[in-house]
């Protein structure tokens, strides 16, 4: 502070807490800073707000009041036509730069006027200084004619005497800056003679932090709007602070060059043949959902782009950028996945032909097993006969001779039971091996008997096949319980 009796003003964060609102607080005679004005900026995410600069000047009691503002669009170069340069960025023409603007316009209301400041360099220092002029006479002069009234303001009006003012840099090292009315020329002529008045000193901007004016030197300047020479003043330093002395990029609000607009390849994504095929794999035909019936397609309603339309080189750049970053992006997933089914393809049909193999060796092998057991079945067939005619045949055995046994005249008169005939052998019949001399032949129920001790059948007389109740012997006459049981023997000799 150079003294607190003079006028200063600070420029402090807002106290609401939002970081492209500040606030100027004024402090003058050793009082306590207070709020003057609030200085406002547009919020940087908005999509107006990109590649360009913008701050205003309102009342700090009544927000909806506002002084004055400044805008500013900053120029771009032109695109390079360099091959090299397009090879190395991936195709794509390099961004264009921002290009720092040599002026800028400082816009006033009520009354309304425009203050154009330039940047120019000092002839003696080299050092960097801004110039602006203001008209003296600011208002209309009260008047009754009609003529009065439809002339041009006096800020408008070429005839309007104006003043010059100039900040400038004090010192190459320093960051102070000091604003000054240039002085008078004394010269009646209008000569450029070295007869002109000293410059006065208006204000000082120290350390780019506080604005201190000069108040004595103010009320020497003859002006009718000396309030709207404290609002340029204050926004022309805030301008020179923001712009000339900071980041370009964080200035304008430039955004940094994403990666995918770049030259350098992005990371290629899952393809969406794979993704669809997997998940078609996954679907069970129990878990997919049921086939409703066709609905009408919803109607599209047209919104408008709320989007404003590109102003200036670089948002048309970006738009390109992107433009050309989606089409590679589309061409390399085309490209992925005409790849991806190839491959498909390609293991589906060694899928096939392994199976076609497989098939084949099995084939193979049934035929092969199919020749071996034809092979052995023949080979059974030949061994067949040669079993047969090495089978040997066993001799029956001669037919035993049965004696001829005279009857007995004292049992001539007894109902015996007769040995049974004995019939000669064929030599036709078969052997049949017997494992006990006293087997009986199958089929038969009769018990054995012998052949010494029957008599011969008589012949003439029949023979009762029912056993005789003479001794007593068997009382039963059934047929079936004399077929099961067995007859006492009777000797033929005694």
């Amino acid at each position: 502070m150079l003294d607190e009796n003079l006028p200063t003003f600070y420029l402090r964060p807002s106290s609401d807490n939002i970081k492209h609102h500040a606030s100027v607080l004024l402090s003058q005679y050793g009082d306590e800073a207070a709020p003057a004005y609030s200085l406002r900026h547009p919020d940087p995410a908005l999509p107006g707000s990109r590649n360009r600069y913008a701050v205003a000047l309102y009342d700090s009691y009544h927000p909806d009041i506002l002084y004055g503002e400044v805008l500013l669009i900053p120029e771009w170069t032109q695109p390079s036509l360099s091959q090299e340069e397009i090879r190395r960025n991936g195709g794509i023409p390099p961004a264009p730069q921002p290009i720092l603007p040599t002026s800028f316009v400082v816009q006033l209301y009520n009354p309304d006027q425009q203050i154009l400041v330039q940047q120019g360099v000092s002839k003696w220092s080299a050092t960097p200084q801004w110039v602006f002029e203001m008209p003296q006479q600011s208002f209309r002069q009260p008047s009754v004619s009609s003529i009065d009234r439809t002339q041009s303001d006096p800020t408008a009006s070429e005839t309007t005497p104006k003043l010059r003012f100039k900040w400038k840099k004090d010192g190459k090292l320093s960051k102070d800056h000091v604003c000054s009315l240039s002085g008078k020329n004394t010269n009646r002529d209008g000569s450029k003679r070295k007869n002109r008045e000293p410059d006065i000193t208006l204000s000082i901007f120290k350390n780019l932090k506080e604005i201190t004016m000069y108040e004595p030197n103010l009320s020497r300047i003859e002006m009718e709007d000396p309030k709207g020479l404290e609002v340029v003043l204050l926004l022309s330093a805030i301008v020179i602070r923001e712009v000339y002395n900071g980041s370009m990029r964080e200035t304008f609000n430039i955004p940094n060059i994403p990666r995918r607009l770049s030259g350098s390849e992005t990371p290629p994504r899952k393809n969406s043949y794979e993704r669809t095929r997997k998940n078609r794999t996954e679907i069970l035909p129990s878990q997919a959902p049921p086939q409703s019936a066709p609905q009408a397609p919803p109607l599209r309603v047209q919104t408008p782009n709320t989007r404003p339309p590109p102003t200036d080189p670089r948002s048309q750049w970006e738009i390109d950028a992107e433009t050309a970053r989606l089409k590679k992006q589309v061409e390399r997933e085309e490209r992925e996945r005409r790849h991806a089914e190839h491959a498909e393809t390609k293991r589906i049909k060694k899928m096939l032909e392994e199976e076609a193999r497989t098939a084949r060796q099995k084939q193979l092998d049934v035929e092969k097993e199919t020749a071996r057991l034809k092979r052995q079945v023949e080979k059974e067939q030949r061994q067949a006969p040669q079993k047969n005619n090495n089978t040997t045949t066993i001799p029956s055995l001669p037919a035993r001779p049965t004696p001829n046994f005279r009857p007995n005249p004292h049992l001539t008169g007894l109902n015996l039971p007769q040995p049974p005939v004995q019939r000669p052998h064929s030599s036709a019949s078969p052997y049949r091996p017997s494992g006990h001399p006293y087997l009986q032949t199958p089929g038969s129920n009769n018990a054995s008997s012998s052949v010494f001790f029957h008599r011969p059948p008589v012949e003439g007389r029949r023979v009762s096949s029912k056993p005789s109740k003479f001794l007593g012997l068997l009382g039963h006459s059934s047929d079936h319980q004399s077929g099961q049981r067995l007859s006492k023997k009777q000797s033929a000799v005694f």
